[in-house]
């Protein structure tokens, strides 16, 4: 006898959070109070009265076994330790690669690739693919494998300051380019996880390259295309854990580039984030809720852009209120730790310099790191949405809208530390500037913050300055593009 389990009425958005609805027009109450975007009730004449959770279940743990086990065997016939498999990776690419690409050329690409831009196992952060989900992908995938060598070369170029190498990179670049084209007029291969990996690292190539306007705009047109499968490849990209994180990090760049290009937020991003709240834990579902905010925040940015947007201020000042609320509502998972500081066992100078004011954070892991960032950014963009406006007129108002923006300033500044891994959650050991992920993630909100100061400023030069560390050291050449806009701009660039 199959169970027939009653079905709800209420809005996705409702049945998502498990609360009740009151199912009215246009959108129902609890939407209304939370600042969601409500996605409407459903057809109940349409839906078949069956309980598939098992049916899912199974689906999901298949999956997820699946993955598990082509890394096993994958590991099985090749060598035990993780360099040899390394290596095998690296022989079995030879055979796709071009002859003018020699084979310790390769390596050390691939080699520099899963040192600095992948993160080992161990670290269980949802936001990346781990070690040995890329080093499957790329075993598999010609397409991935192609642009993870790009993706490396390019890396080693700017740290070598190798125009050589760099031209090496660009010949990869172009030819993962045509592998990704002929995979996408193919319907499965379109949907695949390969595609939206090796998309994806070719995103991580124009920002490695970037160092023009049109740069960044290349790096836009990536995005748009991950944007664009993301939605191709629909629900079941969040059912097991390999499509879940490259989800959850492409959504990080794909918000990133609305809020910079002042666009709206891709609403399949938005729907997907909110589906994917039932397949995370209550607590790491907040980063899910934290997207349906951004989105209203990139959505005004947008409209004042156009000159769309009527009562500029109300509207900023109401979704700035409804983001403090959701920092109030953050359960311990994302706490973070402001420390005295900064510490000086075993850092050199250079690495002193990182430290903005004389305490840094401790997060839970990158992840958080970045979240908190994300919601400063918005925040910080809402609050200077209102000073540009010509609707204040209370001098009191301004003021503490300036002191909102340079308290949220402060705070990105002083993450830094953090996600360069200049001190780690536990703050036991000081590990130095050798892993490039957080100098990723950090750069957008760094620059948002720095925009919020004149030329000239403390905040802003100590920004450039970080950059062009950055941009030496971890060889990633939008933090140079940024540098060079942030010294030779007097205003904030839209």
């Amino acid at each position: 006898m199959v169970y027939q389990p009653r079905i709800s009425k209420g809005c996705g958005n409702c049945r998502t959070r498990r609360i009740k609805c009151d199912r009215a027009e246009p959108t129902c109450s609890q939407c209304v109070r939370a600042f969601f975007s409500c996605p409407g009730y459903r057809d109940l004449q349409q839906l078949h009265y069956r309980n598939e959770n098992e049916k899912v279940r199974f689906r999901v743990r298949s999956a997820q076994y699946s993955t598990e086990r082509q890394v096993g065997l994958a590991k099985e016939t090749g060598p035990q330790s993780r360099q040899a498999f390394k290596a095998a990776v690296v022989a079995q690419s030879l055979q796709s690669l071009p002859a003018s690409l020699s084979s310790s050329t390769s390596a050390e690409s691939v080699g520099f690739f899963f040192r600095y831009y992948v993160l080992e196992d161990g670290h269980n952060i949802p936001i990346y693919l781990s070690a040995s989900q890329m080093e499957v992908l790329a075993a598999n995938s010609p397409s991935v494998m192609q642009s993870l060598v790009a993706v490396g070369l390019a890396g080693l170029s700017n740290i070598k300051k190798s125009p050589d190498l760099m031209s090496k990179a660009t010949e990869e670049y172009t030819r993962a380019l045509h592998l990704i084209n002929g995979a996408l007029k193919d319907e499965a291969q379109r949907k695949s996880d390969a595609t939206l990996a090796a998309t994806m690292l070719l995103g991580m190539f124009e920002v490695l390259t970037c160092n023009t306007p049109s740069s960044l705009e290349s790096w836009a047109q990536h995005i748009r295309g991950a944007s664009a499968l993301i939605e191709m490849r629909g629900a079941e990209q969040i059912k097991w854990i390999v499509g879940m994180r490259m989800f959850t990090h492409l959504r990080v760049q794909i918000i990133a580039s609305c809020l910079h290009w002042r666009l709206s937020i891709p609403a399949s991003i938005v729907h997907w984030s909110l589906q994917a709240m039932t397949e995370r834990s209550v607590a790491d579902a907040k980063a899910d809720e934290l997207v349906d905010l951004v989105a209203h925040v990139a959505r005004l940015l947008s409209q004042a852009r156009m000159n769309l947007a009527s009562d500029i201020v109300s509207s900023a000042a109401t979704i700035d209120r409804y983001l403090r609320q959701w920092r109030q509502t953050l359960p311990p998972r994302w706490a973070y730790q402001t420390v005295p500081g900064p510490p000086v066992r075993n850092r050199s100078p250079s690495h002193i310099k990182f430290y903005y004011t004389h305490v840094y954070h401790i997060y839970p892991d990158l992840w958080a790191c970045n979240i908190w960032n994300f919601y400063r950014s918005a925040r910080i963009l809402l609050n200077q949405l209102m000073l540009n406006s010509a609707e204040i007129g209370d001098q009191a108002e301004n003021v503490q809208i300036r002191e909102t923006v340079a308290q949220l300033s402060t705070e990105i500044a002083e993450s830094v530390p953090f996600a360069l891994k200049l001190v780690d959650s536990r703050a036991t050991n000081f590990p130095s500037l050798d892993h490039c992920l957080g100098g990723f993630t950090i750069l957008w909100p760094l620059y948002v913050a720095a925009n919020t100061n004149p030329l000239g400023s403390t905040l802003r030069e100590w920004v450039v300055e970080r950059f062009e560390t950055i941009g030496n050291d971890m060889g990633i050449g939008q933090a140079h593009f940024m540098a060079r806009t942030l010294r030779n701009t007097c205003a904030p660039v839209p």
